[in-house]
């Protein structure tokens, strides 16, 4: 009898250790355990500058971090220069200019707009204290001669010079006349309200691959990487631009391009970069409509894509969102998806990027959602 009670018990201890009713927990591999410690992402801080955070933007187009440490918004839809503290702060609203769609800043701090026309704005803050809404809105440029073309992007190189990205809305329906260009402009030295077209950067015409342009969307001087740096490399030529790349008879997949330069007798000249052949950044998979760029000050490249214009079939295609890449042309994060939620897009059409790593700020001006986005640097 006790033998029985003896292996009665032996039987229940063991069923109630079976490692069938109770598995033990797995330990996951080391790479697993670590995956995240030291690596750099980007999170969303709140609040979301939006209608129901007080901030009544309508399509703003485009955003960019000053040299003077403010943030500058087109607020296209509202007819409106937006000017933000590095944290979102509201500072002030400029007077009427119409549609402003890209903007840029020279080194007399002097804000510099385009609109979808023919016309170069300025708004000079330093006369007026950054009193924005003080300034007058002053015409610099028309380009009367050429009532079809329109300016879609804006970067200042040199100092007081700046790049125009330009499309002529006359002649993009066919494949034999050139409707993109990027233009060179030079400010007057003895009369800083003279703007003058020095030309436009030869890029080959209707070209299908690098140094080429179909319909450019924006421009990106390399002197935003050389701020306060460098003032040699901050006054180069060197510039990024970025295109939607297609019309109903072209296409054009090097949708981001960096032009760099060399030193031909003396004079530097512009040359196709083919350093980021085979990277990412030259991969026509990662973008469908790249409406702007951003650098920082050790390299990193930022690219916003407006994404498709409805949401694609396949969710993991050509998403709307941005995307940060090496300096050497590697992607590193993306933070895409459509949507109206938090971290989602609807066509944006701008991104400024703080310039150094601590505390990094990225800004999206998320246009069909009408709100502009803050994501901060972590490594946590």
């Amino acid at each position: 009898m006790k033998k029985t009670i003896i292996i009665l018990l032996f039987s229940l201890l063991y069923m109630t250790c079976s490692s069938d009713k109770y598995p033990l927990p797995s330990i996951p591999d080391i790479d697993d355990r670590y995956a995240n410690i030291g690596k750099q992402v980007y999170n969303l801080i709140y609040p979301i500058l939006d209608a129901e955070s007080g901030y009544a933007f309508n399509h703003p187009s485009d955003i960019y971090f000053g040299v003077d440490n403010f943030v500058y918004v087109c607020d296209t839809d509202n007819n409106r220069i937006v000017m933000l503290d590095a944290g979102g702060g509201l500072q002030g609203i400029s007077q009427y200019i119409d549609h402003p769609e890209a903007i840029s800043q020279d080194d007399s701090l002097n804000l510099l707009i385009v609109n979808k026309t023919n016309k170069v704005y300025k708004i000079n803050l330093l006369k007026y204290n950054h009193f924005i809404a003080d300034a007058p809105i002053e015409l610099v440029y028309q380009q009367t001669s050429k009532p079809t073309r329109q300016f879609t992007g804006i970067s200042v190189h040199n100092g007081f010079e700046y790049y125009v990205t330009v499309i002529d809305v006359a002649d993009s329906n066919t494949n034999y006349l050139e409707f993109s260009f990027i233009y060179d402009f030079y400010r007057d030295k003895k009369d800083q309200y003279i703007h003058k077209l020095k030309g436009t950067i030869p890029l080959y015409m209707n070209g299908t691959g690098l140094f080429s342009a179909i319909i450019p969307t924006s421009v990106l001087s390399i002197r935003e990487m050389y701020q306060d740096i460098s003032g040699t490399k901050e006054d180069s030529r060197a510039f990024y631009f970025t295109q939607s790349g297609k019309t109903s008879l072209l296409f054009n997949s090097f949708k981001v391009q960096y032009i760099s330069t060399v030193l031909f007798e003396g004079q530097e000249v512009l040359v196709p970069y083919t350093g980021f052949l085979g990277t990412h950044i030259y991969s026509p998979e990662y973008f469908w409509n790249p409406e702007d760029i951003a650098i920082d000050r050790q390299g990193f490249i930022f690219v916003v894509d407006a994404g498709m214009d409805s949401p694609p079939s396949d969710l993991t295609l050509y998403n709307p969102g941005f995307f940060r890449f090496s300096s050497s042309g590697t992607l590193l994060q993306t933070v895409v998806g459509f949507g109206t939620e938090p971290k989602k897009f609807n066509n944006p059409k701008g991104i400024a990027v703080s310039p150094f790593l601590d505390d990094q700020m990225v800004y999206i001006a998320d246009t069909g959602n009408n709100r502009i986005m803050l994501f901060r640097l972590s490594t946590n």
